[in-house]
């Protein structure tokens, strides 16, 4: 109810502000409201890893379910203030009952991961997705309320190119909305902004929503706080696309009855009640140089954390290198990107100090297509091809070959908090093995109108040692079609 109270307060602020910007502007109402509308179904198929004989009921793995995510919403915008209010009904049906397993199964790949959450089947609730008031003046722009934020992605690159690498490989790393689940999540908080042709600097605090896969996403986790700053180059004069940014994060999570999620033993995690601080530094460059018939793009991302993880002090990396080439001029104009992506693990469950990269409350499955991994304690090397045979088909194809990095750590997935009672991420034990498996899979996106997409996406897990260390089963298979509406 206090996140429902403050969300009217925001209204009724926007209300009378632009109430008064109204008077002063006799152009048409009109002018100043756009409506929004969407409507996503989805069919998603699953065959998950098999669990051991026993471990769960026969077939738990294979299942299907479908959703609807549908959205409706207003913008006003005057010159120097403006509102934005978004609800969302979120509806879940056949999602499987049986397929949440103990520990170190734990959940049989995404259907179970809503159950796990919110114990029921069918499932669904309306809940507001946005509400914030938006004053700008001087090239400064302040947003308080509830909204979304993409780490990395405080701005959108005019080329075209470095756009679709920021939002593919930059955004959402860290921090998201989580938005490929039916849930999404959103943040109660406050935004400041300062920008000119040249430069962006951003300043952030805010409450994650619960969402992600938990269908009750009007309320805060209240004992989570994140806060942020970045700066971002944008261009430089006479120079080829670039894009340059060095980012600060803070997390801190004060709930003491939540079992974190690591590589000590069970006793010991019970025993630690201690809160979850970590800063994070970091820094991403994008670029992008023509040569011969076509372009080479670069990307560079990395990030140190220090701070605490309960009674242990935390310290921990993570970096990704990539590089793609693309030649429009050729039939489907194919870019192929190759890179690799590494965090650190922790070597040592007995000792004092936490060495896991945590990945706060990311979008993961931007990053892992078949979400049975994430950026933990994990090494992926990806070959990728992008090809455009029409204006409106796009086609991508992926191989990942991923290992852990520490093979006394865990084997980790997931995507940050989705409710206050859960840690968030999941692990099982990789007992010394490093090959986690490899993943091949496909995407197809057509846009039948203008407003109208239908997407398709298959992946497949070769599995490998890590896994067959919890799993009888070491394969799996990933898949959904979706049709998307927006307006």
């Amino acid at each position: 109810m206090r996140t429902a109270h403050r969300s009217m307060l925001v209204v009724f602020a926007c209300v009378a502000a632009g109430g008064q910007a109204y008077a002063e502007d006799e152009t048409n109402w009109r002018d100043h409201v756009t409506f929004t509308l969407s409507e996503r179904l989805r069919g998603e198929f699953v065959d998950w890893f098999a669990p051991p004989p026993g471990a769960g009921e026969e077939g738990a793995e294979r299942y299907d379910f479908f959703a609807s995510r549908f959205r409706a919403g207003v913008k006003v915008a005057f010159p120097h203030v403006g509102v934005t209010l978004e609800m969302q009904d979120t509806e879940l049906a056949n999602v499987p009952e049986d397929a949440s397993l103990a520990p170190p199964q734990g959940n049989l790949g995404p259907g179970a991961n809503y159950f796990a959450n919110t114990r029921q089947s069918p499932q669904g609730e309306i809940f507001l997705k946005q509400g914030h008031l938006t004053l700008q003046g001087g090239g400064v722009t302040a947003t308080l309320g509830r909204f979304d934020y993409r780490s990395g992605l405080e701005t959108l690159p005019t080329d075209a190119t470095l756009l679709a690498v920021k939002r593919t490989r930059i955004a959402d790393r860290l921090v998201g909305p989580f938005d490929f689940t039916h849930v999404t999540r959103s943040f109660d908080g406050g935004r400041v902004v300062w920008e000119d042709p040249t430069w962006n600097v951003t300043g952030w605090g805010a409450r994650p929503t619960q969402g992600g896969f938990e269908v009750s996403a009007n309320t805060e986790v209240g004992d989570v706080w994140l806060a942020g700053a970045s700066a971002t180059l944008k261009a430089l004069a006479d120079a080829p696309p670039l894009d340059v940014q060095i980012f600060e994060l803070f997390y801190r999570d004060t709930r003491d009855d939540v079992l974190k999620v690591d590589n000590r033993p069970l006793a010991v995690r019970e025993a630690d009640h201690e809160p979850i601080g970590i800063n994070t530094v970091g820094a991403h460059a994008l670029g992008k140089l023509a040569a011969g018939p076509g372009a080479f793009d670069v990307l560079l991302w990395g990030g140190v954390q220090t701070g605490n993880w309960g009674t242990q002090d935390h310290a921990a990396w993570a970096y990704a290198v990539e590089a793609g080439y693309q030649v429009p001029r050729l039939p489907a104009a194919p870019w192929l990107r190759l890179g690799y992506d590494r965090s650190s693990g922790d070597d040592d469950p007995d000792d004092d100090m936490h060495r896991t990269f945590f990945q706060v409350i990311p979008t993961p499955r931007i990053y892992a297509q078949t979400p049975f991994y994430n950026l933990m304690n994990s090494g992926d090397f990806f070959l990728e091809l992008i090809l455009r045979p029409h204006e409106r088909v796009y086609v991508r194809t992926d191989w990942h070959w991923l290992t852990v990095t520490e093979d006394r750590d865990l084997w980790y997935q997931g995507g940050g908090v989705t409710k206050g009672s859960l840690f968030g991420y999941a692990g099982a034990p990789a007992n010394g093995e490093r090959d986690l498996g490899q993943l091949v899979d496909l995407s197809v996106s057509v846009a039948l109108l203008k407003q109208l997409t239908l997407n398709a996406y298959y992946g497949h897990v070769f599995g490998g040692d890590t896994i067959g260390q919890s799993f009888a089963g070491t394969d799996a298979n990933y898949g959904y079609l979706e049709l998307l509406f927006q307006y």
